[in-house]
């Protein structure tokens, strides 16, 4: 793999990104990695949160260290960079939209075929039910 440009935004990130992986103790796949047992931690090592081989989940890592909404902001630069980044990516962008219309259901009649459907399945626990009886009685 060919590194990025010195001083590009996949530089910075890359060296964001290993140095977490180093403060977590987590290798190149997210995965933690073993180590020095810590007393009172079990089979937990060094910074790592979970045990050697688990997944690094990226939500408890963001809630650990981003736990509030305005621990990022958004800076011009990094508005440019998305601009640049939705410019390359538009066709998949608009491909993810939906391409039909949305459907209002003003008279409520997704909750008529509900009812429909659930009287169906007692009408036919009924009728099993009762088959039931009828084969006792004779």
């Amino acid at each position: 793999m060919a590194a990025p440009k010195k001083g590009s935004y996949a530089e910075t990130r890359m060296t964001e990104l290993a140095d977490q992986r180093k403060q977590y103790n987590v290798n190149h796949l997210g995965l933690y990695r073993g180590g020095v047992p810590v007393k009172g931690r079990g089979s937990i090592r060094g910074g790592a949160i979970g045990r050697p081989g688990e997944f690094h989940s990226p939500k408890i890592h963001n809630e650990l260290e981003f736990y509030h909404p305005d621990a990022k902001t958004v800076t011009s630069e990094d508005a440019v960079k998305f601009k640049a980044y939705m410019v390359h990516d538009k066709f998949d962008f608009n491909r993810t939209m939906p391409s039909a219309p949305m459907y209002y259901d003003r008279k409520m009649l997704f909750t008529k075929d509900r009812s429909f459907w659930l009287a169906m399945c007692f009408a036919i626990l009924g009728a099993m039910y009762g088959h039931k009886f009828i084969i006792r009685e004779t």
